[in-house]
C-alpha cells in the first residue's frame, strides 16, 4: 500500500519558514567565510593560511555543518512515520540521493555532540592534540594527528572529532536550496518547484 500522506498546502509555508531559518543561518556562515578567505588572500598572498583567524573561520564552519544537519533532517527524517514527509520535500526540491546532505555523517557528527566528544576522548585519544587548526591538509608522519576542529584549505574539508566534510559541496546544496526556499516563500508559500 502506498503512503499518500501529503503536507496540507496551508502547512506548506510552515516548513518553507523552518527550513528558511536552517538555510539562512548557514548562508551567512558562507558569507563569512568566504568573506575572511578573500581579505586573507589580498592581504597576506605570501601566508595566507597562517593569516586566517582559526577560531572565527572555525566557528562559521561548524555553524554552516550544523545548520546543513538540520536541513539534511526534513529531507531524510530519521523515524519512518516521517518519511512520507521527506520525500515530498526531496521532489518538491529536486533533490537526488547525490545530494551533499544525504551522509548520515553530516547529521551523526552534529546530533549529540556532547556524546560524541565522551566517545572520542574515552577511546584513547594519543599522539598529536591540535585542538584547532586551518591549513593545509598536514603530511602524514609515525605520529597519529588528532583534530578537535579543523579545515583544509587545500582540499576543502571540515574535520570536527575525526570527521571530515566536503565544505564546498555542502555550501552549494544549501544556497541551492535557499534559492528556492527563498522563491517558494515570494511566490505564496507553497513547496512547487519555483520560477526562476
Amino acid at each position: 500500500m502506498q503512503d499518500t500522506k501529503k503536507i496540507w498546502p496551508p502547512y506548506e509555508a510552515f516548513y518553507i519558514q523552518s527550513m528558511l531559518f536552517n538555510a539562512n543561518a548557514a548562508a551567512a556562515s558562507i558569507e563569512q567565510i568566504n568573506a575572511v578567505m578573500r581579505v586573507v588572500v589580498e592581504n597576506s598572498p605570501d601566508d595566507p593560511a597562517g593569516a586566517l583567524p582559526v577560531h572565527h573561520l572555525l566557528g562559521h564552519l561548524q555553524n554552516l555543518v550544523i545548520h546543513a544537519a538540520a536541513l539534511s533532517r526534513y529531507f531524510w527524517p530519521v523515524d519512518k512515520k516521517h518519511h512520507w514527509r521527506g520525500a515530498q520535500l526531496r521532489d518538491a526540491f529536486e533533490i537526488g540521493d547525490d545530494s551533499a546532505l544525504k551522509p548520515r555523517e553530516l547529521r551523526n557528527a552534529i546530533e549529540h555532540f556532547d556524546e560524541k566528544l565522551d566517545l572520542y576522548v574515552e577511546e584513547g585519544v594519543v599522539g598529536q592534540i591540535i585542538p584547532e587548526y586551518v591549513g593545509p591538509m598536514p603530511p602524514l608522519s609515525g605520529v597519529p594527528l588528532h583534530l578537535f576542529r579543523g579545515y583544509f584549505v587545500d582540499t576543502g574539508e571540515f574535520e570536527l572529532l575525526g570527521k571530515r566534510f566536503n565544505v564546498p559541496a555542502i555550501a552549494g546544496e544549501v544556497l541551492r536550496i535557499r534559492e528556492d526556499l527563498r522563491r517558494m516563500d515570494t511566490q505564496g508559500g507553497r513547496l512547487k518547484r519555483p520560477k526562476a
